[in-house]
């Protein structure tokens, strides 16, 4: 599904519920604030998939939730200067980080127990058993002979943009994802997407209601 039939698909439900007409900036705004919100649910906030996650489309086993995450999970080494390491600019959360050989995990410290692990002479941070905690937009690595760490994460989604030129006429090449390319989830995601952005609007759909308003426009070509 591209962002064009999913603009046409929540307007036509504003239209049709509320008798409002719903902007493009209104709809940007919203629509992602819905992904977000998506993306939450299925980390369940905490960066690992959902366990148990219960919705309308009946999305109901981790491996499901696992494999619509992997569209997002990436892979990237960080450089550590002076013990720090700066986050990913797309970061939406931390799954692991390890060394660049795979074979250690750094270990996460809460930063007020960080010293009892650095003043520890029997078992302290060494480049095989690495901690590390978080500093602002960076990560702060004990010891500091580590010079490098791979760090798995789930990204931050591309930002959707319905654009238009004048008329509200759709422009497919300045909108996002752009030349009609489908959004990056699948259509059943992109579904409970647009049930949560429906619902920021004030509007509770019946179940079956947003299908037969979504086959309605596919054969209508509103």
């Amino acid at each position: 599904m591209n962002i064009n039939e999913v603009y046409k698909l929540v307007s036509y439900l504003v239209d049709k519920y509320q008798g409002t007409y719903l902007s493009p900036d209104d709809f940007n705004m919203v629509i992602n604030m819905a992904q977000n919100q998506y993306l939450a649910f299925l980390t369940d906030d905490t960066g690992s998939p959902n366990r148990n996650p219960k919705n309308p489309v009946g999305m109901s086993t981790s491996a499901i939730v696992a494999d619509t995450l992997s569209t997002f999970l990436t892979e990237s080494t960080l450089t550590i200067t002076s013990q720090l390491a700066t986050k990913p600019s797309d970061l939406y959360k931390s799954v692991a980080i390890r060394t660049t050989d795979d074979d250690y995990a750094a270990r996460f410290v809460p930063e007020d127990r960080i010293a009892s692990y650095i003043g520890n002479a029997i078992d302290p941070p060494t480049v095989t058993e690495p901690i590390y905690y978080e500093l602002g937009s960076t990560y702060k690595f004990y010891p500091s002979s580590l010079s490098t760490v791979k760090i798995t994460y789930i990204r931050t989604p591309q930002t959707l943009k319905w654009a238009y030129t004048g008329g509200l006429v759709y422009d497919p090449v300045l909108s996002v994802p752009a030349s009609n390319a489908s959004l990056e989830w699948g259509d059943t995601d992109t579904y409970e997407i647009i049930y949560r952005a429906i619902g920021i609007i004030g509007i509770n759909l019946k179940d079956g209601d947003l299908m037969r308003a979504s086959q309605l426009i596919k054969n209508d070509g509103l």
